[in-house]
C-alpha cells in the first residue's frame, strides 16, 4: 500500500517550542479498575467479540479497524511491573487494536478524544479511566482516543498482545508531570516536535490495584 503523503493532523503548530522543566511536585490520581465492556468502552473505542453464539451454524463479525497507512501486526511482550504513569497518548492515522495472547489479569487506560487539529486539546486528567482487559477478546481504540502507552499486566511475569498498527503512525503525547506535548508524524521513525502545554498539570497516575 502506497504510504500517505500528506499528513494533515500533524502539521507543526505556530506555538511549538522547546520544553521547559517543571519543577513543581506532581498530584497523584488513583484510578479505580472498571470491567472493559462494549458499553464501558464506547466512549474510546470498540471490543472484538462474538456478539451472537448460534450453535448451528458460524458467524463472521467484521470490526471497524482502519488505518491511513500499511498495516502491521506485532506481537508484545508486557512485563509486569508497577502500574503508574504520566503519559497519554493518540492516534490519528489508526484505529490501534489489540488482542490479549497470554498472561494474567491486565490493564489500559485511556480519556476521551479530542480536536485533532488543536495539540493543546487534551484530557483532563480527572478524565482517564481504567479499564480490565478481558482476555477473551480483543479491542480498538477510536482515532483521536488518548491511552496510556503500556497495558499494565499485574498477575505473574507479564502478558503477550498482538498490535495491529499503521506504518506510518502519526501520534501525539501529552506528559502530565511535566506538561510537555509532543507531536511525531511517525512514532517509530522521527524526532518529535515539542512544547510546554499553557496548563501545569503536574499530575501522576496510578492505577489502584485490589489485593
Amino acid at each position: 500500500m502506497t504510504r500517505p503523503r500528506h499528513l494533515p493532523h500533524v502539521k507543526p503548530h505556530p506555538w511549538l517550542i522547546r520544553s521547559k522543566e517543571n519543577r513543581t511536585m506532581p498530584q497523584n490520581i488513583l484510578l479505580t479498575i472498571e470491567p472493559m465492556t462494549a458499553e464501558s468502552f464506547a466512549p474510546f473505542g470498540e471490543v472484538w467479540q462474538a456478539a451472537k453464539k448460534p450453535d448451528d451454524h458460524r458467524i463472521m463479525e467484521k470490526t471497524g479497524f482502519s488505518c491511513d497507512g500499511q498495516t502491521t501486526v506485532s506481537v508484545i511482550w508486557q512485563p509486569c511491573a508497577d502500574p503508574c504513569f504520566h503519559e497519554l497518548e493518540r492516534h490519528f492515522g489508526v484505529t490501534q487494536s489489540f488482542i490479549q495472547l497470554a498472561g494474567g489479569r491486565a490493564v489500559v487506560c485511556a480519556a476521551p478524544p479530542s480536536a485533532t487539529d488543536d495539540p493543546t486539546d487534551v484530557p483532563a486528567p480527572e478524565s482517564v479511566r481504567a479499564f480490565l482487559i478481558d482476555p477473551a477478546i480483543g479491542y480498538s481504540f477510536r482515532r483521536g482516543t488518548w491511552h496510556s502507552l503500556n497495558r499494565f499486566a499485574l498477575d505473574g511475569d507479564g502478558a503477550t498482545f498482538v498490535i495491529i498498527n499503521s506504518d506510518p503512525n502519526p501520534t501525539q503525547m501529552i506528559n502530565y508531570e511535566t506538561s510537555t506535548l509532543s507531536i511525531f508524524t511517525d512514532l517509530d521513525n522521527c524526532q518529535p516536535q515539542t512544547a510546554v502545554h499553557p496548563t501545569a498539570f503536574n499530575t501522576r497516575f496510578t492505577v489502584d490495584v485490589p489485593t
